[in-house]
């Protein structure tokens, strides 16, 4: 409402409307609905919005499918299967590898005590560029395993290829997945 229509009213013409919304007595029904409308479409979105990154991560095989590893380490992979330890293991036949595992470590507020912890207990760690928003390899394991920070997520790809150092194809297959994974989480 403005200056003139509030004079004009005898000084009478705020009302909850006008407070709230900024409409006028006339032309009240209009405003309003469409401000409510859009009210409650911004609450409906921060509703929606659960705090992990919007993503539902519920299970660590919410993060990759069979179809994802097979496509990044070759052979045939089974469907993902939920382990003990936040893994989602994936069997592979015929691949570079016998299996990938991808771990979930949940939300990236702990992502400085998780990256303490593998420095602490997995010989150190060595930082790895341009996957996520932080990402290394673990002193212990090497470049079989990558820990990634994405997100607002925290995850790692391990590869089960025996006691043999990783080939090539191998460190690279295992940055490809968590790539793909960080990428998505990004999104």
């Amino acid at each position: 409402m403005t200056v003139i229509a509030v004079a004009r009213s005898g000084g009478h013409g705020l009302s909850l409307c006008t407070l709230l919304f900024g409409c006028d007595r006339i032309a009240t029904l209009k405003p309003m609905r469409w401000r409510l409308w859009l009210i409650v479409g911004v609450l409906t979105v921060i509703a929606a919005c659960d705090g992990d990154g919007g993503g539902g991560i519920s299970s660590p095989c919410d993060l990759a499918d069979a179809d994802l590893v097979e496509s990044v380490f070759g052979g045939t992979v089974a469907p993902g299967v939920e382990g003990a330890a936040l893994n989602c293991d994936f069997a592979v036949e015929g691949g570079s590898v016998f299996s990938v595992a991808v771990f979930h470590y949940g939300s990236d507020d702990g992502w400085e005590s998780t990256r303490q912890g593998f420095v602490d207990n997995r010989s150190g760690v060595t930082d790895v560029e341009g996957i996520g928003d932080d990402a290394f390899f673990p002193g212990d394991f090497g470049a079989r395993e990558l820990v990634v920070r994405a997100g607002g997520e925290i995850f790692s790809v391990t590869a089960f290829i025996g006691f043999d150092e990783p080939s090539a194809e191998v460190i690279n297959a295992v940055a490809d997945l968590s790539k793909a994974i960080a990428d998505e989480l990004s999104s």
